[in-house]
């Protein structure tokens, strides 16, 4: 099953198209929050997310009249969301290594505690592996829009999915151990 926007979105994205703006900026205002939540998860740095977002929207705006189908707008920009964040990964070295996260950095979109601890987990996986859990749940792809996304083959897509859960599980896991001690 193909990740599809509503028929009030597809009629956005196609108004939008045709040049509306206001309805540029309303599909896209719906989209932003997501798609910075996505961002700091793979990148790690509010700043990058940041950056990561805006040249995504830019994109957006300069080429959604090449988008062939509106009711694949989420996994479009999805794409143009994870080259974006690949082009931040391969210029810049990370300061801390993944298995150093930021403790207690605070992150305004999350509401709760445990959402934190959450994203904490996810910025001690992988590169891979956090794309595609970033992917998979944050952007709610399914996975043939995961494939288009990275341009990883099926197999691969599972792989990564189920050895990113495992480890995601074993790191929440001892995180609860420690909060308990």
């Amino acid at each position: 099953m193909e990740t599809r926007v509503s028929d009030d979105e597809a009629k956005l994205v196609l108004s939008a198209q045709k040049g509306n703006r206001a309805a540029l900026e309303a599909v896209l205002k719906r989209h932003e929050h997501s798609l910075y939540s996505s961002a700091l998860a793979i990148l790690g740095s509010g700043w990058d997310a940041q950056d990561a977002v805006q040249e995504t929207l830019y994109v957006a705006c300069a080429k959604i009249g090449s988008l062939r189908e509106p009711a694949k707008f989420n996994a479009w920009l999805s794409t143009i969301l994870v080259s974006r964040c690949f082009d931040f990964l391969r210029t810049r070295r990370p300061v801390l290594a993944p298995e150093d996260p930021p403790e207690n950095q605070p992150h305004a979109f999350i509401g709760t505690e445990r959402d934190d601890e959450v994203l904490q987990a996810v910025a001690r996986l992988p590169e891979e592996q956090r794309l595609v859990i970033v992917l998979r749940f944050f952007q709610d792809l399914s996975y043939a829009d995961i494939e288009a996304a990275t341009g990883w083959p099926a197999g691969t897509v599972k792989s990564r999915l189920n050895r990113a859960m495992a480890r995601l599980r074993a790191i929440l896991a001892k995180r609860s151990v420690e909060h308990e001690l």
